[in-house]
């Protein structure tokens, strides 16, 4: 199975997930299962130009910039599914008050939101030996599980440190995409 086939599973699987969440879930997760859907479905039809990493090569900075939010909004929902699961979500204002006075995990969430959203990217489009190892599916499920568990190790440390976490994770990677050539390059 190649990667373009593997992604149309996975985001096919993503459907019904989705209808899931949306129809058996509580009210948090019910809100989480239209984008599920939604997504599900838009990888599929773009799976030809979100896995394949010729096609990449080919197009142009627009639609690897889109393909780039598309992989940013994915982690997002990740995060609220991973929070949502856990049962770990916090109010607003109770996350607001605890980041006024930050402890040691805001500071952790901090650089590591910096360092796996945007300075990942920099680091692979600076250094090209990084780059071709990045295209490789180990680099990126190695990369997959360090995003995803420090958010997941935070959920369990300190709910309001990952949502500061997500939201530093998410600066950086859209602050990497606008002022880095398209992903192609890096």
């Amino acid at each position: 199975m190649d990667r373009v086939e593997l992604g149309r599973w996975l985001s096919l699987a993503l459907v019904p997930l989705g209808v899931w969440l949306f129809v058996g879930g509580p009210i948090a997760s019910a809100a989480l299962g239209v984008p599920v859907v939604l997504l599900g479905l838009t990888g599929f039809g773009l799976s030809d130009r979100l896995f394949d990493p010729d096609a990449a090569s080919s197009e142009g900075g627009v639609d690897a910039r889109a393909a780039d939010l598309v992989q940013l909004g994915a982690a997002l929902l990740v995060f609220g599914l991973l929070t949502v699961a856990s049962g770990r979500f916090e109010s607003v204002s109770v996350v607001i008050a605890s980041l006024r006075s930050p402890g040691a995990s805001a500071f952790v969430a901090v650089l590591a939101g910096a360092f796996l959203g945007g300075g990942m990217a920099v680091l692979t489009y600076r250094w090209g030996r990084l780059r071709a190892v990045s295209q490789t599916i180990w680099f990126r499920a190695v990369g997959g599980a360090a995003t995803f568990g420090t958010h997941l190790a935070l959920l369990v440390a300190a709910p309001s440190s990952a949502f500061l976490y997500a939201a530093v994770y998410a600066t950086g990677r859209l602050i990497a995409l606008f002022r880095l050539p398209p992903s192609s390059r890096w």
